[in-house]
């Protein structure tokens, strides 16, 4: 088992990487607040909370669970939803069948893992 005492580097990793998100979205936020707008209107908002968590979460777990996916999904659908693209009708129900392939091919996947272990 690793600890923070076995492996401070560890632990340094991860108040480096919150650090740096940090960092960057309020770099972003500033430079938005200053109307330095290089940057779209779609980059600086608050479903790309749930896109960062989502890759965060999954660089931490090595995309093992699908906690990512459920983030990442999430962002980008209300990402689109906020958007001026025609998808609102269509992007909840795609979204619903993507999720429900990603947990039927998580499970095959899963057991097919396990009964490789045995």
């Amino acid at each position: 088992m690793k600890t923070t005492i076995d492996h401070p580097a560890i632990h340094h990793n991860s108040r480096t990487t919150v650090g740096a998100i940090i960092l960057v979205l309020g770099s972003l936020l500033l430079i938005d607040q200053l109307n330095l707008s290089f940057i779209p209107d779609w980059l600086i908002s608050w479903p790309l909370i749930f896109v960062g968590i989502g890759i965060y979460s999954g660089i931490r777990h090595n995309f093992q669970n699908s906690t990512w996916f459920i983030f990442m999904l999430l962002g980008v659908v209300f990402t689109l939803e906020n958007s001026d693209l025609f998808v609102d009708d269509v992007i909840w129900p795609a979204a619903l069948i993507v999720i429900g392939v990603f947990i039927i091919l998580k499970r095959s996947y899963d057991s097919k893992h396990l009964q490789q272990r045995v």
